[in-house]
């Protein structure tokens, strides 16, 4: 039975991670109907910028508040060099093509900064591991648990009880009509890469103490965040999130009788089998930002 836990436990742990790439994945594609697969990458470019910073000596929860400033600033300038002006000139289908170029350049970054070796961090609170019914639960793990927690509580309340929210529903409902009433569409997916961009801070910042990553872990984060999404229903926070924990849950699983170097096959493989029974994903109707 505690082993069993054990496996779930890991499972929803690494099904966080999953869903907050996955969120963010959401959130710029329900916007701008951009499929952004970099996405992954600056998970892991945020995750070994903060093992550098804290191996330099900043606190652990600073290093997290920093990370996550910089890469909020940080893909919204991506979007206003790269993302927007290739999405006024390009098709969707090319538009997945310039994001995995983006994935590409940032897994460049990574591979001369830091080179293949792999990087892990400090937890941001250091102790022994919690028994909790027989179950060891590291105190980092309990860190990305209430990540996930608050980013979609905080999301959630921004989306449903803020005007910027509203107007950001808006734009993801019908985004020619925004702009006829005057709404800045432009400044509204500014607003919407910056929060993807605090969600693969929250994430990298918030894993690298409990695990090791390196340059290649970034196209493994976009498949399993874009296969989140997708099996979630693109566009839906709450899909999201439910896509990440299944994946991350069904990967435990699956790790568990076939093996580790199986068990993200299987997962995926399973997941995208559901996608012929709900091709819109779980949660997915429209392209409205829902719950």
């Amino acid at each position: 039975m505690q082993a069993t836990l054990q496996v779930l436990l890991g499972g929803l742990v690494d099904g966080c991670v999953y869903a907050l790439i996955a969120v963010g994945m959401s959130l710029v594609y329900s916007i701008t109907r951009v499929i952004n697969l970099a996405q992954g990458g600056f998970v892991v470019l945020a995750a070994l910028l903060a093992a550098s910073l804290q191996q330099a000596g900043m606190n652990p929860l600073v290093t997290l508040a920093v990370v996550v400033a910089i890469f909020a600033a940080g893909l919204a300038v991506v979007d206003r060099l790269v993302i927007l002006p290739a999405s006024r000139r390009a098709t969707p289908e090319r538009m997945l093509l310039v994001t995995v170029g983006v994935l590409q350049a940032v897994g460049g970054v990574l591979l001369l900064v830091w080179g293949n070796l792999p990087y892990t961090g400090q937890p941001f609170t250091p102790g022994a591991p919690l028994d909790v019914l027989g179950v060891a639960v590291q105190r980092q793990q309990l860190w990305i648990l209430g990540a996930l927690a608050v980013a979609v509580v905080g999301l959630t309340l921004l989306l449903n009880r803020t005007e910027l929210g509203l107007t950001m529903r808006a734009t993801a409902s019908k985004p020619d009509a925004a702009q006829l009433v005057g709404v800045d569409v432009d400044r509204i997916r500014l607003i919407a890469f910056s929060l993807s961009g605090a969600m693969a801070a929250l994430a990298g910042a918030a894993v690298i103490p409990i695990t090791f990553l390196q340059f290649d872990t970034a196209t493994s984060y976009a498949v399993s965040g874009f296969v989140a999404a997708v099996v979630g229903g693109l566009g839906s926070v709450t899909g999201a999130v439910l896509g990440g924990l299944l994946l991350g849950v069904a990967e435990g699983v699956f790790a568990r009788f076939t093996g580790a170097s199986l068990a993200e096959v299987a997962a995926i493989g399973l997941l995208i089998a559901l996608l012929l029974v709900r091709p819109a994903g779980l949660l997915g109707r429209t392209a409205e930002v829902r719950r």
